[in-house]
């Protein structure tokens, strides 16, 4: 214990010096060699139906074709380790939430994770005096806490909260329809949209017949034309622009 602790607190010094969000990622990602861990986010959850995950973002480190895919089908609204961040204070393992077997949307949120490395993880429900909720979720293709790991990894996400919603949301909750939208090509869009469905470049290069490099082009110039800096906020910016549903 003594070991995890004073790397914990360590880790949690550094964090508390941290001047971006960028800073705070760096230690997180630094952390996941010590804890075990290989992705990452800090969300709050849905306050109301029509919010989405980057509503509420102040973290994120996973997989970019999960995240858009979780974004462009409102996955945050049934995911089941959301709802459970409601009911309680406690860190958890997303295999220990139950899922209603007539929950659908739930079950396949829980179904489709494994497919991008995201097979288990821990999430730590993070309440605020202000009645709102937040999870930090720690995950990768399978993951192994100790008792000792997991209070460590309770109290660093603690201060990356903390440290995060100081620096405001990963993704402004309103934004102007950008400039930049109504430039986007027809290829450049479609592009897009499979981006929102999860494809990869490669798997996007075979579906419309272009070459991969041809792929990451259109993606790079319609990120350019929307003010994205990574693929989520790509597929977020498009749908509040209307270009995709």
């Amino acid at each position: 214990m003594a070991v995890i602790g004073q790397v914990t607190l360590d880790l949690v010094q550094t964090v508390k010096a941290a001047r971006s969000a960028a800073e705070i990622t760096a230690v997180l990602v630094r952390a996941g060699g010590i804890f075990g861990y290989e992705r990452f986010a800090i969300a709050g959850v849905p306050q109301s139906a029509g919010e989405n995950l980057p509503d509420r973002l102040l973290l994120m480190h996973w997989p970019e074709e999960w995240a858009a895919r979780y974004v462009s089908r409102g996955y945050v609204q049934h995911d089941p380790v959301m709802a459970q961040v409601r009911r309680t204070t406690a860190p958890f393992l997303w295999s220990e939430v139950e899922v209603d077997r007539d929950a659908a949307l739930a079950r396949r949120v829980m179904d489709e994770a494994p497919a991008f490395g995201l097979g288990n993880g821990l999430c730590v429900p993070i309440h605020d005096i202000d009645g709102t909720e937040t999870a930090a979720s720690f995950g990768g293709a399978r993951i192994d806490l100790s008792d000792e790991a997991r209070a460590g990894l309770h109290l660093l996400a603690i201060y990356a909260h903390l440290a995060s919603r100081g620096l405001g949301p990963a993704l402004p909750s309103r934004i102007v329809r950008p400039e930049g939208a109504t430039r986007c090509t027809r290829r450049e869009i479609e592009c897009i949209k499979w981006a929102a469905a999860g494809k990869t470049g490669w798997e996007t290069s075979e579906i419309l017949s272009l070459s991969q490099r041809t792929v990451e082009d259109y993606l790079s110039n319609a990120a350019r034309k929307l003010g994205a800096v990574n693929r989520v906020q790509l597929v977020a910016l498009a749908m509040r622009a209307g270009l995709i549903d």
